[in-house]
């Protein structure tokens, strides 16, 4: 049995409910994971179809809504768990063929995903296409369309909720490879995925930015803070990033509508103390 876990937070694309039902038609099971802050137990909102509804309220962010619906998917008793973001929209065809690299491999340890094309830019995100093979190693994925077997799940280990959201899936990804666990894309299998809202400004957009909120800002800060410190991050990634938040911050001062939440985010996620170690 093949789960597919969805957080859910905030507004949701319209189509939504007839995607669900399409996935659920396609022999999916769909775990949805309110995590909306003020959100309420109960069932699931406008009907939504699925095969188990869980109000997170945003406890431990997206961290924390992957692992109550991991662990939902694994007490319906699933073999196979992929991870969807609420905007993402891969069908249940395309769903299952992320289990394919196991067939040449059926004990391996693999963790599978997609390849990733920007929505807003139409261009890859990460590592392009293929030249000829179907699969390819990376060495990180994205969490949604991020598959793998439930028996793997207590060695591959949860989300780190004290990061809540941004770099979740770099420190899960790295952590997963350091047990021994190969990252393969599948070059045929495509999602199509938004990352932020569209900049404000042309030379941002120029650039490669996008737009985020004060918030999102500050916990890109204080956890690339913490993810330099990390042992199983590759120094190459490490140099990278750092090197892009020294121009960011000065981007989102100078170039975003709310310069003064902007402000006190880049001080707080400068200053305010690093989450603690990933068990």
């Amino acid at each position: 049995m093949h789960a597919v876990v969805m957080p859910l937070f905030g507004e949701s694309e319209a189509d939504l409910g007839a995607y669900l039902l399409a996935l659920q038609q396609g022999g999916l099971n769909v775990v949805l994971v309110g995590n909306d802050p003020l959100g309420v137990a109960g069932d699931p909102p406008r009907g939504w179809p699925c095969r188990r509804w869980i109000s997170n309220r945003n406890r431990g962010g997206i961290a924390g809504g992957l692992n109550r619906g991991v662990a939902a998917a694994l007490e319906l008793g699933a073999g196979w768990i992929t991870l969807l973001d609420q905007d993402s929209r891969l069908d249940a065809e395309a769903l299952h063929r992320l289990r394919e690299p196991w067939s040449g491999s059926p004990s391996g340890a693999l963790v599978v995903g997609p390849s990733i094309l920007d929505r807003e830019r139409q261009a890859p995100h990460g590592r392009g296409l293929g030249p000829s093979d179907a699969f390819g190693r990376t060495r990180l994925l994205i969490s949604s369309g991020t598959t793998f077997r439930a028996a793997d799940w207590p060695v591959l280990g949860g989300f780190h909720e004290d990061l809540f959201i941004d770099f979740v899936d770099h420190a899960w990804c790295f952590r997963a490879q350091a047990r021994g666990f190969e990252l393969l894309q599948h070059f045929e299998v495509r999602l199509e995925q938004r990352f932020g809202s569209p900049h404000p400004n042309r030379l941002c957009r120029w650039a490669g930015l996008q737009l985020y909120s004060p918030q999102r800002h500050y916990y890109s800060l204080r956890n690339l803070r913490w993810l330099i410190l990390q042992q199983t991050v590759p120094l190459d990634l490490k140099l990278k990033e750092c090197v892009k938040m020294l121009v960011k911050p000065w981007c989102w001062l100078l170039f975003e509508p709310q310069r003064l939440p902007n402000l006190i985010a880049v001080v707080s996620g400068l200053i305010d103390p690093l989450p603690g170690p990933y068990r």
